[in-house]
């Protein structure tokens, strides 16, 4: 059971970067825009489904990208063709920079409407996962800004700051780990002294 269970997990780990990585690829190779964006929001479509049905948790900053890509190009393409085409024009240069907006947004609603919050660990105490919630945003929120501010050059303030929240937010879940980890140590040792004058009494 847990053998199926860490399979399991480990196809929804491939499966939540697959979206992105679709996108940038065929964008890349075809240099068409529209058709990578179509393939990529089908693809975060799957992806969701995927989740859904295995009951699986995604990882909250992914969760902010994959939903960047499942609408964007639905909704620019919309506006081309329903009249919306100024709206549209405008947005283009900046649909690559606004992944950032959108996993800010994600994961301002993480933090008010979940348990888990945008650190995405209920385990947490409650004061932390807020700090560390509070924190990404923070992080998100300014890479956001940087992106949206050069939308020619949006690349570098996207990969750096996606790169930042996912291996900062790893680092500081190990370091709370470690802390957990420590504690109960102590906490056994203490027990197992309290106890030893009634063994020995």
């Amino acid at each position: 059971m847990m053998a199926q269970s860490r399979q399991t997990q480990l196809i929804l780990d491939l499966l939540e970067g697959l979206p992105s990585i679709g996108f940038i690829l065929l964008w890349r190779q075809t240099g068409d825009l529209e058709l990578a964006g179509w393939i990529g929001s089908g693809l975060a479509a799957t992806v969701f489904a995927a989740f859904a049905l295995l009951k699986g948790r995604m990882h909250p900053v992914l969760l902010g990208v994959n939903c960047h890509i499942l609408l964007v190009t639905p909704l620019i393409v919309g506006l081309f063709r329903f009249g919306g085409s100024e709206i549209a024009t405008l947005l283009v240069p900046y649909s690559y920079g606004a992944v950032l907006l959108t996993v800010t947004l994600v994961g301002v609603l993480l933090t008010l409407f979940t348990r888990s919050g945008f650190a995405g660990i209920p385990e947490l105490t409650a004061r932390l996962r807020l700090r560390l919630s509070l924190m990404m945003i923070a992080v998100s929120a300014a890479g956001t800004a940087w992106a949206l501010s050069a939308p020619d050059k949006a690349l570098l303030p996207v990969v750096a700051t996606l790169t930042l929240l996912i291996v900062g937010r790893r680092f500081l879940l190990a370091r709370w780990a470690d802390g957990a980890a420590g504690a109960v140590v102590l906490a056994g040792s203490a027990l197992a002294g309290t106890g030893q004058p009634d063994s020995l009494a």
